[in-house]
């Protein structure tokens, strides 16, 4: 089965210093290649564990009720985001506030974080 690429940025404590789970990331500037002139980009933060097992289970850490599971990262990290930009579409289209989790959710002992950059 053939994916669009996921681009995955590991988080780091500055990141966590800087910027809230519920914050926009800025707003691209006027597209060059005729694109709209904004970009909404909006941060997704998952939790992921390995089960004893070897199937690997996601979860969103700022925002409720996203979750995936499968054998490999990439498989569970396209799943979460296919529903993170759903569940913000549809908040943003119904003009409902989005319920961003503060604070956000916190790996435990035997789970990592990825941060990926969402773009609607």
């Amino acid at each position: 089965m053939s994916h669009p690429a996921v681009f995955v940025i590991p988080r780091s404590s500055h990141l966590n210093e800087t910027m809230s789970a519920s914050e926009q990331l800025p707003i691209l500037p006027e597209s060059s290649c005729g694109g709209s002139s904004s970009v909404p980009v909006f941060n997704c933060i998952v939790i992921l564990r390995r089960d004893p097992g070897g199937r690997l289970h996601g979860r969103v850490a700022n925002l409720p009720n996203i979750e995936a599971e499968g054998t490999v990262e990439r498989d569970v990290l396209f799943s979460i985001t296919r529903q993170f930009r759903s569940a913000i579409d549809s908040w943003i289209k119904s003009e409902q506030a989005i319920p961003w989790l503060e604070p956000t959710a916190k790996a435990g002992p035997g789970e990592f974080e990825r941060f990926i950059p969402i773009h609607l």
